[in-house]
This record gives structure tokens, C-alpha cells and sequence, in this order.
């Protein structure tokens, strides 16, 4: 954990209503005692999806007295999500909550604020923030924050909006927009009282209740209110040809082969960024995108742990690894009008037939992964490790160890059968071929003690709108990733909330329910950095008596930059790569190439 976290919780404590620039003071504030060391390499390409990074080669800032000088043009090529890449259903992403609607968002539109990078910033630190489209914000006191636009920031020059100026009313319409038509807005509803314009350079926004982690799960986050043109999601320009603030502009969308971007000259934040143009790939096959970084077709990707030992080899010594810790949390999950599966014995029993250790010797390449537990490991300092803290879980520690014939007994005195056939459901064709191997690890596996499972790939979109949900046939259940990129452990919470939109478990609740409901709640009042890190670790303990998810293992990925690629420093979430990208350059000879 850095030890600047700390020191943001000293400063939040003595002064709660200072100013917060753009900068290293804006990480403090009501969200310095938001997560710190965590993240998502945005590549749901493992059973745990995304990851957080925890090494990474080191290079000097651009500007630092070492650094050569900042090399501007040429296209930065990489694939959308590594080898979760695939064709976005709709590039706007209020219509759909996948990453791949998510992700290509951050290269033409804007947001409030957006993750800091640098040599001197953790990368997977995501209350490092700066202003995005706001040059300054305040917090008044524990229930507003106001922010002010950058004096210069315009639309983009392209219809409708012709590079107009951006005003406060803007927002103000953005987020009405995104009420009506986003899952993501219950998260806000819950949290926000109203957003106003009280001038056109002023958004100020008030909270219903103090809220800890709001600057980084709302103000920053890239899953939620990007700032898009009211005037283009009214006629669908939206779906088809944004335009926005971003650093990039929109040009074009192949079906199969890539998303491509150009700069945008009259960027708020200008010269950047660097490249003259972004092209992201939609191919997903981890041997293909290894092969594009050896011939030079790609410039940088997310890989996965699984093929480490095997490429890391064919690719230049000279190129930047970075190693990354699970963050999309990936679990078995339940509709609870399903029996047996209201029963808390079978899902105890079902947690003991899983062989986590066993899959991460399979699946992990790296030897970096470990155990989801109900936060994905990525969320330090949070997350409370299953395997290597069986002590702080104490009489609970037991459920995450394999023990074969006491989950046969479980499962023998919850059913009276020595079986249970049911059937799996579960995706491939986003998830990728890791994911597949995963789903078929269990199945395999889980004969050991009775669960026969039957596995149903579901095709991605009837899978994230109806099992994603928790809409599950009778007598079925499901596995996979419960989120793509938590920035906050509420946002992992969100989907365990009984009164979220788009909580994964459906039907009758467990008994337990309205415990968990109000630790969760109850966490995001803690305005105590350290008393709301050892709450967290604690419902984490608490959770494992009611088992709402049986969590599984994380492998661990890898991201590799090509040595041509300089000033890159992985930024994860969903907007991982424009906050890198755009202060990334290559080299005179890689500009010369195009």
C-alpha cells in the first residue's frame, strides 16, 4: 500500500472543506479514503477479468531532466480490451453497461475528473485524479462539491456541436440524459440529491448524505456519466457518429476489424495528445495479438497470465511488462427461488469443491494470482485475503479450502442425495478462451462432490441482460465476472445491494440480506480512512457466513508495451488508455512509420 494513502487520511482529517486542485492535493478530500493500489487492466480476459497493476518497468517522466524530448505524431495501435476485445453492441455507452460499449468512450468524450499518471504516481492508485474537463474543485462541506470548467474547454469541431464552447448547462443536461436512460443511474440516484449550473462555468453538485468514495466512484469514474452532448443523444448521433470533448475524435467503426480515432487539434488540454491517431483492434485470440506486438502490428496490449511463460520470450527484452492483481471479481452467483440453492448448506458445500489453489496452477502463468474474495484482490488495501489470512477469517477460513467429503456431507444433508444436477450458464464469446477453460475446470472438478454441472455458453448479450441480472432458469445458477472495473469496493457492493438495479443475485433474498444491506450501506459513511479499511475487511469475514456469492480464484495479467512506445504508464479502468495513452509518444523512427 503507498504510504501517501495515510497521509491523505491525516490531511482529510484536519482539513475537510480545503481546496482540491488538479493535482496530487485533489486525491485527498472525501475520497482519500477511497482505494489505493488497485485497478483494472480493463481486459475481462481471465475468469477474473480485469486487473490492478503491481510492477511495472520504470521510465523517466517526460520533462524530468533525464527524459529525451517528447516525439509527437504517428497512430497508436493495440487492440479494445486485450483478449476480451470484441465488436462494442453500441458505442454509446449509456446504453449498455459492458466494458466494450465503456471503453472506446474514453477516447472522444470527457468527465469530470480522470486518473493521474506518472513515474510518480501508483498506477493502479485511482485517487491519484486531475481535473478532465474541470480545471479546479472544492467540497464545501461533506455534502457538495463544485467544480469548475476549464476556461477553454469546447466541443469538438463536428456537427452538431461545431467546437462550441462546453457550459455548465451542458452537464446539467448530460445528466439528466443519463437518468433516463443508464442502469448505471440508480447508483447515482442513490447518492446524488441534484447537479446544477449555478453559471455557465459552475457545476455544483449535492449529496443526499455524505458519501466516502464519491470523487472516485462518481466524479472520475468511467462506467458512469461521460460528458456527451445532450443535443447528439437526442437525434442518435450518439449510436453512430459521437462527437465530444475527449482527446481523440471520432472517425470510424469496422464491424470485426477496429475502432479508429484522430487527434483532436482544439483539445482543452493541448499539445496532447501525442499520437496524431488511436486504432483500437477487435480481435481477441491471445496468439494473434501476441504475434501483432512481434511483427510491430500492435504497439502495446493486455494479455493474460495463462500465456506468460510461454511468449514472454518471443517478445523484445527491451519492450515495458506490467504484472496485474484480479480486479473484475468473478463468482458463482444465484437465483435464490432456484432450490437448492436458497439452501446455505449446498452453497458452503459448493464453496468447499472448488479447487482455487488447483486453478491457479493451471491458469496462472504469472504465480501472481490468489483468491477473489467478496472484493477482487486488485482493491488494496481493502480486499482481505482468503488464502493468506485464514486467521482473520477464523471458524469462516474453512469455506475457501477444497475439503471434498465435507462439502459431500453438506451437500448430502441439504438435498438427501449423494448429487445435483443443474445447469451452469455462462459466457465464452466476450469472456475468452481462459474464461472457457474456467467453466470447464469446475465442471470437472466440482464431480468430486456431487455438483454435476451442465455447462450453457450463453450468447453475451442475452447473457448480460437476463443471468447477468440474476434471471436465471429454474434450477440453474451462474458464473463469471460480477463487474468489470471497480474503482471503490462500493462499487463491488452495488452488486450485492438488494436495491441496486443491477445486483446479480435474483429472486426471494437470503435470510441474511438485510445484514448485508446495511454494512453496506453503512460503510460508505465512514468517513475514517482506516476505520472504514478495517470495516471493509471485516464484512468481508462477515460475508463468507452467508456465502450471497461462492467467489473463486484470480489469475493474475500482463500488459506489455513495445520499447518504441515511451512516457506510457498503465492507467487501469475502463478509461485505462486514454488517461496513458494520451501523454504516451513513440520514438522518431516509430513516427516515421505512421
Amino acid at each position: 500500500m503507498p504510504s501517501g494513502y495515510w497521509e491523505r487520511a491525516r490531511t482529510l482529517r484536519t482539513s475537510r472543506r480545503r481546496f482540491m486542485g488538479a493535482g496530487a492535493t485533489a486525491t485527498a478530500g472525501v475520497a482519500g479514503m477511497a482505494l489505493v493500489g488497485c485497478g483494472d487492466d480493463d481486459d475481462d480476459d481471465s475468469p477474473g477479468g480485469g486487473a490492478s497493476p503491481t510492477t511495472a518497468a520504470s521510465q523517466a517522466p517526460a520533462g524530468s531532466p533525464t527524459a529525451p524530448p517528447v516525439v509527437r505524431g504517428g497512430t497508436i495501435r493495440l487492440p479494445l480490451s486485450g483478449a476480451s476485445s470484441a465488436n462494442p453492441p453500441t458505442i454509446f455507452p449509456f446504453e449498455n453497461l459492458t466494458y466494450l460499449a465503456q471503453t472506446p468512450a474514453g477516447f472522444q468524450y470527457s468527465r469530470l475528473l480522470r486518473g493521474k499518471n506518472g513515474a510518480d504516481v501508483d498506477n493502479g492508485d485511482n485517487t491519484a485524479m486531475e481535473g478532465d474537463v474541470v480545471s479546479k474543485w472544492e467540497q464545501p462541506d461533506n455534502q457538495s462539491y463544485v467544480f469548475t470548467l476549464k476556461p477553454n474547454a469546447k466541443w469538438q469541431n463536428k456537427a452538431p456541436m461545431n467546437g462550441r464552447a462546453i457550459t455548465a448547462t451542458d452537464f446539467v443536461k448530460t445528466y439528466e440524459a443519463f437518468l433516463g436512460i443508464s442502469q448505471n443511474a440508480a447508483g447515482w440516484k442513490a447518492v446524488v440529491d441534484k447537479i446544477t449550473a449555478p453559471d455557465e462555468k459552475t457545476i455544483k453538485i449535492a449529496l443526499k448524505a455524505p458519501y466516502a468514495p464519491f470523487l472516485v466512484t462518481h466524479a472520475s469514474s468511467a462506467e458512469a456519466v461521460w460528458f456527451i452532448p445532450a443535443e447528439t443523444i437526442a437525434n442518435d448521433q450518439a449510436k453512430k457518429d459521437p462527437v465530444g470533448s475527449g482527446p481523440f475524435i471520432f472517425d470510424k467503426f469496422e464491424s470485426g476489424v477496429a475502432i479508429s480515432w484522430k487527434k483532436n487539434p482544439d483539445y482543452y488540454d493541448a499539445p496532447l495528445p501525442n499520437f496524431d491517431a488511436a486504432e483500437a483492434g477487435l480481435i481477441n485470440d491471445p496468439q494473434r495479438l501476441v504475434a501483432a506486438l512481434q511483427s510491430g502490428d500492435y504497439d502495446l496490449s493486455g494479455l493474460n497470465g495463462p500465456i506468460y511463460k510461454e511468449n514472454r520470450s518471443k517478445l523484445d527484452n527491451k519492450g515495458t511488462d506490467v504484472f496485474t492483481q484480479g480486479l473484475a471479481l468473478g463468482a458463482f452467483y444465484f437465483n435464490f427461488d432456484n432450490k437448492p440453492w436458497n439452501d446455505l448448506r449446498v452453497r458452503q458445500a459448493l464453496s468447499m469443491a472448488l479447487d482455487r489453489d488447483g486453478y491457479l496452477k493451471v491458469q496462472d502463468g504469472t504465480g501472481k494470482g490468489n483468491y477473489h474474495s467478496f472484493l477482487p484482490p486488485g482493491l488494496a488495501p481493502f480486499y482481505l485475503s482468503p488464502r493468506d489470512q485464514k486467521a482473520k477469517y477464523g471458524a469462516q477460513a474453512k469455506y475457501w479450502t477444497r475439503d471434498v467429503k465435507a462439502a459431500r456431507d453438506l451437500l448430502k444433508a441439504a438435498t438427501g442425495s449423494d448429487t445435483l444436477k443443474f445447469k451452469l450458464f455462462c459466457n465464452v464469446d466476450r469472456y475468452g478462451s481462459e474464461a472457457q477453460q474456467a467453466w470447464e475446470l469446475f465442471a470437472s472438478t466440482l464431480k468430486d462432490a456431487g455438483f454435476e454441472a451442465e455447462l450453457v455458453f450463453q450468447e453475451y448479450g442475452s447473457y448480460i441482460q437476463s443471468t447477468y441480472l440474476g434471471k436465471m432458469p429454474e434450477g440453474g445458477c451462474a458464473c463469471g465476472p460480477l463487474i468489470g472495473s471497480p474503482r471503490d469496493p462500493d462499487n463491488m457492493f452495488n452488486n450485492y445491494w438488494s436495491e441496486s438495479a443491477r445486483h446479480n443475485f435474483g429472486g426471494t433474498p437470503i435470510e441474511q440480506q438485510k445484514d448485508i444491506d446495511a454494512m453496506i450501506v453503512k460503510q460508505r459513511t465512514l468517513l475514517d480512512p482506516k476505520e472504514r479499511v478495517q470495516y471493509i475487511q471485516d464484512m468481508q469475514v462477515k460475508m463468507t457466513e452467508s456465502l450471497l456469492v461462492i467467489p473463486y480464484h484470480s489469475s493474475a495479467g500482463w500488459v506489455y508495451a513495445n520499447p518504441w512506445v515511451k512516457n506510457w504508464y498503465h492507467k487501469v479502468g475502463y478509461a485505462y488508455m486514454p488517461d496513458s495513452l494520451m501523454k504516451a509518444n513513440f520514438t522518431e523512427e516509430r513516427v516515421k512509420k505512421g
